[in-house]
């Protein structure tokens, strides 16, 4: 750890909020723990506009204070203009004018600009580098950074700074790959995936946890937890369970999914007629969103934790529920290979969509003695202090 920055400004445009408390949380876990070894400040600047006080998606947004502390960092959150869904590049300069009025109020004394997102940060940290002579790095969290699913000037903007930033994390091999595709960067790339907070998602024992949240104890069960929408594929385990409820000693097994609509829709219409259709009413248990602090009874209540994404960075749910003891199917998404390499017996790799061997390898883990302990005990090294090292 020679040569580590002393002071970090980390600018995120993704970051929880006095309102929003775990959106984000994964960039703020890091920036905490990576404050034991410098000291970070944070800028999340928060958009504005006219109509955002119209829109109920946006209207909590008026209320999120100018200036806040959360563990160890002080954090910023100066407002800039931003049309929903419309002018792009105007948002590359309100956001640089958003930071810079930070920077005046507060200064700038810092060894590294440390970003969490592509857009509209990297622009702005660019502009930052350049005019305090100061290195800067960004974050690849997801492969939605990269904005080529939006088609405008978004993608344009983060191919061209992929190209100038100093350094890069990505949290996966796989973002690492499309990145140096994009803009040749994989020279100055390191691939650190998300820690996990050991302190929060621990071994606690099956029998315990179903009683604390009143499950039945003769059931067999899957867990998924996210946003109900597309991309988390909760509508592969559903056709898949309709075949393994048919194998023996596996009739009572049944599908919790924990979580709500999310930012790139509502697909629980969708999954609920499928429910319908598959048969599956009494199997499927829809339990809407839950606490965080309880989500580490249901990783230890399931007998198997399923990630069906269809995209992801590195699934902080995959590596509670592991860090938990509750061995996992996931698809092979983002930084899952790597998590699920990381250890012996934690469970399975399957790809994407496909039904047949998603039903073999949750029958597998569904019919198979797991120590559920030690998979925690093994696990319990990959904290979020573990991941700031790495990035230091």
């Amino acid at each position: 750890m020679t040569n580590r920055p002393k002071r970090i400004l980390a600018i995120s445009y993704l970051f929880p909020n006095s309102e929003k408390p775990n959106h984000g949380i994964f960039v703020f876990n890091r920036l905490n723990a990576m404050a034991e070894y410098a000291d970070v400040t944070v800028i999340n600047p928060i958009p504005w506009s006219p109509i955002h006080k119209y829109i109920d998606k946006f209207k909590h947004l008026s209320r999120v204070p100018f200036k806040t502390t959360r563990g160890k960092l002080t954090i910023y959150h100066p407002r800039y203009f931003s049309i929903p869904g419309h002018f792009k590049g105007v948002e590359v300069f309100s956001y640089k004018q958003a930071v810079r009025n930070i920077i005046k109020q507060i200064g700038f004394d810092f060894d590294l600009v440390d970003l969490h997102w592509t857009f509209p940060d990297l622009p702005t940290g660019d502009y930052l580098s350049n005019y305090y002579n100061v290195p800067y790095r960004v974050t690849l969290r997801g492969m939605e950074a990269f904005h080529q699913q939006d088609g405008d000037v978004r993608e344009t903007v983060v191919a061209h700074y992929l190209s100038k930033v100093d350094s890069i994390i990505s949290l996966s091999e796989e973002m690492a790959d499309t990145a140096d595709s994009i803009a040749s960067t994989r020279h100055k790339t390191k691939v650190v995936r998300n820690g996990v907070d050991t302190e929060a998602f621990y071994y606690k024992g099956l029998m315990e946890s179903r009683e604390k949240l009143a499950l039945p104890i003769d059931q067999k069960i899957i867990l998924g937890v996210g946003a109900l929408i597309h991309r988390k594929g909760f509508d592969v385990v559903i056709k898949a369970l309709k075949k393994i409820i048919l194998q023996l000693n596996l009739n009572n097994t049944h599908f919790y999914i924990l979580g709500s609509e999310g930012a790139e829709g509502d697909y629980r219409k969708e999954l609920k007629q499928l429910v319908e259709q598959q048969g599956l009413m009494e199997h499927v248990h829809f339990v809407g969103a839950v606490p965080n602090d309880q989500l580490v009874d249901w990783y230890n209540a399931a007998d198997v934790f399923c990630l069906s994404s269809r995209g992801e960075g590195s699934p902080n749910v995959l590596t509670e529920a592991l860090a938990s003891g509750c061995p996992a199917v996931a698809t092979r998404v983002g930084s899952v290979p790597e998590i699920m390499e990381s250890e012996d017996n934690l469970g399975h790799v399957v790809e994407v969509d496909d039904i047949e061997e998603t039903i073999t390898k949750l029958s597998e883990l569904l019919l198979t003695e797991h120590d559920r302990k030690q998979q925690a005990d093994n696990f319990s090294k990959y904290s979020w202090d573990w991941c700031a090292k790495q990035v230091i």
